[in-house]
């Protein structure tokens, strides 16, 4: 996370390339799945812009907006507030001083950033299950995963694997809380990853 970026062209893989795969929005989707809500097939930024904004902020000013609220028990936003209750996952998941998750982690914290601890605590382990999962998928192959990069995976990809992308970005999307939307990359360096879906 503190390489420069600019060095990142050196980290080339031992394979053809490089996959990576990365949650949109993989805390406030973990939020949304604490509270047993239905997970949006969209950019979550882009969906709350639209459902809960009304389009009356750009994507980054609703993005700006989201985290300086999430994680700040002190900031108030009724839309947000009506949409996202905090107050209802902090009483089902802080409990006698601890945040517990549903991965049975029991946190001591004070309760002003208990909520903080619950989500990102979820969020990795959520990540790191899909890790596992597609580890497992790699068992018996060339590919195997490089590194992560907090909610990103990177594979270490062999051509002669490529029927198996679609079943990975399926299993890395797919977790107890429904399917989150995943994007993914490929390069021939970490420092030229591009996009594709």
């Amino acid at each position: 996370l503190t390489l420069n970026k600019e060095l990142r062209n050196v980290i080339i893989p031992q394979n053809d390339l490089f996959i990576e795969l990365d949650y949109n929005s993989a805390e406030l989707r973990t939020f949304l799945g604490l509270l047993g809500k239905e997970q949006p097939g969209d950019d979550l930024h882009s969906w709350i812009q639209e459902n809960i904004f009304n389009n009356r902020f750009s994507r980054e000013e609703t993005k700006k907006k989201v985290f300086a609220w999430l994680y700040n028990p002190k900031a108030s936003n009724k839309k947000l507030n009506n949409y996202f209750d905090r107050e209802l996952l902090l009483k089902k998941y802080y409990i006698a001083g601890h945040a517990e998750t549903p991965y049975n982690r029991q946190i001591e914290v004070q309760e002003e950033k208990a909520l903080n601890y619950v989500i990102q605590s979820t969020a990795s382990d959520l990540f790191l299950t899909a890790m596992l999962k597609i580890d497992k998928m790699l068992a018996d192959k060339r590919s195997f995963i490089s590194f992560s990069i907090h909610d990103s995976l990177i594979i270490d990809f062999a051509q002669e694997d490529k029927h198996l992308i679609n079943e990975i970005v399926e299993e890395f999307s797919k977790n107890k809380f429904g399917v989150f939307k995943a994007s993914l990359s490929i390069g021939k360096s970490f420092g030229n990853m591009k996009k594709i879906s």
